[in-house]
């Protein structure tokens, strides 16, 4: 198999890589499922696409520029980067032109939105370190977003000696041409009620979720204009962008972390771009090929090792709502015991669903035994983050009869839905919105065709990830799909990190994927949660930040542990650090690491956005 490299408009982009001998494998392949995986992989098969989650994310449409917001359609595209100050102070935005379709360097445009956190220093002085370009994964998050949220973290945490900067990817949010396949919000909305919410939601949700990927992929074959949008979103385009954007700013070598979905693009531009490779992060590991083959079906092979991180944490602290002594005389709890309640819960949930209302919305809604493990799988995302204390305390009243705790958690506010009136505004596209028909562009294009002429071929592939249903009526082809394999040696090598419980990207794909690239260490952490940032370690940190500013590779098989647990322990371990006996340099950079894992919004790998 050939891979792509840099090279000239119109040159070959590589050989194709069949996909029916991968396919029969995995269609062949047997999965013995514990409870918790099966629990997991039923939150995976949600599918409640919605608009409201992410920031800067609560309308398609606005008829005025709040203070929140930023007038884009005032930034007149340039080949040269022309800052203009955006939001807040002293954030900076431009929109950089590129082409369309780089084998058409002279023809059609794209704008791609940008923003920057600036160095300290000038571009151009001698101590000005360059830009580091970061992308939230998704796919389909956005990079303004993310940057406008985390960006003085980050600054922190690596230094303000370098161009902290994000941009929103072909499609998405403020870069333009941007995807949108329905005309109002409530199109939108309307057309994902459709789908069934799980793929075992009733003996026929399988049939009538192939059928809806089949309507959505025939309106995007009739609405001709998303067509063409979505011909110019895939990975391979992304990855040219990115040099572009480097080189705007006068660099030949790009420097780069991205998370989740991200590390599938900073892997394609390493292998594209071998030489062009001056730092490259890839945080939270998706196996590349398994990506490209379109199959999302090896992500969940740690998600039963964080619910049981959780389950013990729970079981070492009374302070954890689910905690439950093993008896009226031995007030200590044990793994067991808080797992046999929480099955308990999520069975009766499922056997008499609450009615609930949230009186301080205003909301109300049924919550069921789904309900409870989809929410249970998004808190292993941010376990760290109170996610874990806030989904078992919903499930301790849900216990009691009280569903509103986890009608609350659950996101879902079906009641409280609003038209918005006008047809557009200044302030352009909204950003941050990894909606399905974005997600499908990116993620389905990029993939090999899902070739399921009818059901019982689909229904092979019912105990993977439900993303590869999703695809099953993607029609819509890139004009340039990265064809691998993922394999370089690169100007510089790379660091991957994961984490040893990770629920969507497991450990195992960051030591597959370092395999391809030369010289490339995987950093491994010792915690739960999607991607590093997740949880607080100084350690993972401190190699972050010297390997930005120093080029400093950790030894081969680093471990770093986090400095919190999940849930406080009744009785104290021993301090990883000790506060009072750190540098102040190390004190500093705790603080900072704290300050991104408490902003940190970890990307919801393979799923849209989650609730209304």
């Amino acid at each position: 198999m050939g891979h792509i490299n840099e090279c000239s408009a119109g040159a070959e982009f590589g050989h194709a890589r069949g996909s029916s001998a991968w396919s029969s494998r995995l269609a062949m392949r047997h999965r013995q499922l514990t409870v918790w995986t099966g629990l997991a992989l039923l939150a995976c098969a949600i599918w409640r696409f919605t608009y409201s989650s992410w920031p800067l994310a609560d309308k398609l449409t606005v008829s005025s520029c709040s203070q929140d917001q930023f007038a884009w359609n005032s930034v007149i595209p340039s080949e040269t980067l022309e800052w203009v100050s955006c939001y807040e102070r002293p954030f900076e935005c431009a929109r950089l032109e590129v082409p369309l379709d780089y084998a058409r360097p002279h023809g059609q445009k794209a704008a791609i939105a940008l923003i920057r956190l600036p160095s300290k220093y000038s571009i151009g002085h001698a101590l000005w370190r360059g830009p580091i370009l970061y992308n939230p994964g998704g796919p389909g998050g956005s990079g303004v977003a993310d940057v406008l949220r985390d960006g003085h973290a980050y600054s922190r945490m690596i230094g303000d000696d370098f161009d902290h900067v994000a941009f929103d990817p072909r499609g998405v949010g403020f870069t333009t041409p941007s995807l949108q396949l329905f005309r109002t919000t409530a199109e939108a909305k309307i057309f994902a009620l459709a789908r069934p919410t799980t793929l075992n939601d009733s003996a026929d949700s399988l049939a009538r979720t192939w059928a809806w990927s089949k309507m959505m992929g025939k309106l995007v074959e009739e609405r001709k204009e998303v067509n063409w949008v979505a011909q110019h979103m895939s990975t391979a385009i992304v990855a040219r962008d990115m040099l572009a954007i480097t080189r705007a700013f006068g660099r030949e070598k790009l420097q780069y972390w991205g998370f989740s979905y991200g590390s599938v693009l900073g892997a394609t531009y390493a292998t594209m771009f071998p030489d062009k490779v001056e730092r490259i992060i890839i945080d939270g590991v998706v196996d590349g090929e398994n990506y490209y083959a379109g199959a999302w079906s090896n992500n969940l092979r740690d998600a039963d090792a964080g619910l049981e991180l959780a389950i013990a944490s729970c079981s070492r602290s009374s302070r954890c709502p689910l905690f439950a002594p093993t008896s009226a005389f031995n007030k200590t709890s044990s793994p067991s015991v808080v797992r046999a309640r929480i099955e308990s819960i999520l069975a009766a949930l499922t056997r008499e669903p609450l009615v609930a209302r949230d009186n301080a919305t205003g909301n109300y809604g049924v919550v069921d035994g789904a309900t409870a493990r989809l929410r249970i799988f998004r808190a292993l995302y941010n376990p760290m983050q109170r996610g874990m204390e806030h989904i078992f305390a919903a499930l301790a009243a849900a216990e009691n009869g009280d569903g509103a705790p986890l009608l609350r958690v659950s996101g879902v506010t079906n009641a409280l839905w609003r038209c918005e009136s006008g047809s557009g505004s200044e302030c352009g596209p909204t950003a941050g919105l990894p909606i399905m028909e974005v997600m499908a562009a990116i993620a389905c294009g990029d993939g090999d065709v899902v070739e399921h002429n009818n059901l019982e071929d689909l229904e092979a592939f019912y105990d993977m990830w439900a993303v590869h249903t999703f695809c099953a009526g993607w029609k819509v082809r890139p004009v340039e799909r990265f064809h691998g394999p993922l394999i370089a040696n690169t100007s510089f090598p790379i660091l991957l990190i994961s984490n040893t419980a990770d629920p969507v990207t497991p450990l195992w794909a960051a030591k597959k994927m370092s395999k391809g690239f030369q010289g490339s260490v995987v950093l491994t952490q010792n915690s739960p949660g999607h991607c590093s940032v997740a949880a607080t370690s100084l350690c993972t940190t401190k190699a972050i930040r010297g390997y930005f500013r120093d080029g400093h590779l950790p030894s081969p098989n680093t471990i770093c542990e986090v400095e919190d647990q999940i849930f406080e322990p009744d009785e104290q371990p021993k301090l990883i650090h000790d506060v009072l006996r750190m540098s102040e340099d190390d004190r500093v950079l705790l603080a900072a690491a704290r300050d991104a894992s408490a902003r940190f919004k970890a990307p919801r790998l393979g799923l849209a956005v989650e609730s209304f």
